[in-house]
């Protein structure tokens, strides 16, 4: 009795280790713990979080001035910051031990930006940027699935915080997540026509037209591109 009572605890050892050592066990925690420390509800204040930022958004409309008088959104609140800390610490763990699960790095991303971190989510963005160059695009997400085409998964991420920086007139971080882009990715077009419309943002029509130049060379076909550098010639 007393060895089969011993092996049935070595058992319970080795498989609680093995649990541990999967990219899902730290999903996992990570879940748990941010589920106990951060809570979701419709939300409704005169000013908007960063997060709410190219998202679906009622504003509510003063019959005075015309403009808006409020909005309500999706919105997120920190009910135990030992929590969320722990649900963040939890993910930089993953991110270690398994760094071609892209699901981690975009759930830690998304964390700082609700609990109104966002230049530390630009940073982890900019982690995976750098382990998709080592990685060449083969990227893990849930259950260790292979992503077949991560190229669209990090386009869209990226495309979603410049135009939440945009909309949101934070130049200063618009412009790092344009200028991360190119880095990362010098042949896409539609990075450099960021630059492009980040220069213009800055009254800078000599820098925005090399960066638009530099996109159409990359993509001739793109209207958009077109447009802003006949734009750019007709003022």
């Amino acid at each position: 009795m007393k060895k089969t009572f011993l092996i049935c605890i070595l058992c319970s050892v080795f498989c609680a280790l093995f649990a541990q050592e999967t990219g899902d066990a730290y999903a996992d925690r990570f879940n748990e713990h941010l589920n106990a420390g951060l809570q979701s509800s419709i939300t409704m204040s005169v000013e908007l979080p960063l997060y709410a930022y190219n998202t679906e958004v009622l504003t509510l409309q003063d019959t005075a001035t015309g403009g808006p008088a409020g909005f309500v959104y999706q919105g997120y609140f920190i009910t135990d910051s030992a929590q969320v800390d722990s649900a963040t610490m939890t993910l930089h763990e993953g991110i270690k031990k398994f760094p071609n699960r892209l699901d981690l790095y975009f759930g830690l991303a998304a964390t700082y930006l609700y609990i109104g971190q966002p230049d530390k989510m630009t940073g982890v963005v900019e982690e995976a940027m750098k382990q998709e160059k080592k990685n060449k695009g083969n990227w893990l997400w849930s259950g260790d699935e292979i992503l077949p085409d991560v190229t669209d998964y990090m386009y869209e991420r990226v495309q979603e915080d410049f135009a939440r920086f945009w909309e949101a007139e934070d130049l200063e971080r618009t412009e790092r997540v344009a200028q991360m882009a190119v880095k990362y990715y010098p042949k896409r077009a539609e990075y450099w026509n960021n630059m492009g419309a980040v220069a213009m943002w800055k009254n800078d029509k000599k820098k925005a037209m090399k960066y638009f130049q530099k996109a159409l060379k990359l993509n001739p076909d793109d209207e958009l591109i077109k447009g802003n550098i006949e734009y750019i010639k007709g003022l």
